[in-house]
């Protein structure tokens, strides 16, 4: 498939996976607003965590399009590598900054505080300083070595999701806030469980079109 066809020839993939995503995230938010009932001890403010799980999902998947652009830019310089390793940081960014500001609300609805230095929270931060500076460098970075730089900083970046995913282990859970809700089975309704994976379902395949979307559009620009 050459450069000039990529992106018509799957189009219509691409539209398939929005309207399925488009389904998938209307379908979670009638599940949540009208069927999940209240958690027994957080009450409404529960109904966030539908959210911010599936952006970190969707940002995890971001970061794994980065990692695997970047390498393969690295390795043979392929110009298309490097706009899809743009789009997966310009994507990644966006829900990753959905994660951090509802885990915030949810913190302080749930345990009174915004923020809290734990390995969980601090981890996460990190991530979302590195996906920052993988935007901020496109902008201000030396054009000639921009896409070389962001590639190995977009790999430091997919680096940081599994220390971001195994983090709460490095503390005993009286000594964190944040929950292990999913590993500790806490979603005792089955409705709630059902929420969560059509919620991270559809928020998923949002970002891979928003992706497939944004290096068209890097493309196009190109083009010109």
């Amino acid at each position: 498939m050459t450069d000039s066809t990529l992106f018509t020839k799957t189009s219509k993939l691409a539209n398939a996976v929005f309207l399925l995503a488009f389904i998938l995230i209307s379908y979670a938010n009638y599940m949540i607003f009208m069927v999940v009932p209240n958690e027994k001890i957080m009450g409404p403010v529960q109904r966030i965590f539908y959210f911010h799980v599936g952006s970190a999902i969707a940002c995890y998947c971001s970061f794994a399009i980065v990692l695997t652009a970047s390498i393969v830019y690295l390795f043979t310089d392929y110009k298309k590598a490097d706009l899809f390793g743009r789009a997966g940081a310009e994507v990644g960014f966006v829900f990753c900054t959905i994660v951090l500001l509802s885990g915030m609300i949810w913190g302080k609805a749930a345990w009174n505080t915004w923020f809290r230095w734990e390995p969980r929270l601090v981890s996460f931060l990190l991530l979302w300083l590195i996906a920052l500076a993988l935007n901020v460098i496109r902008i201000f970075g030396d054009s000639k070595n921009t896409a070389r730089h962001a590639a190995v900083l977009g790999i430091i970046g997919a680096v940081t999701v599994p220390i971001v995913v195994f983090s709460i282990k490095l503390l005993p859970a009286v000594a964190q806030l944040h929950p292990e809700v999913v590993a500790k089975r806490g979603l005792k309704h089955p409705d709630f469980i059902k929420a969560m994976f059509i919620a991270m379902g559809g928020l998923v395949l949002f970002q891979f079109y928003l992706i497939w979307l944004r290096a068209k559009i890097a493309f196009l620009e190109e083009q010109q």
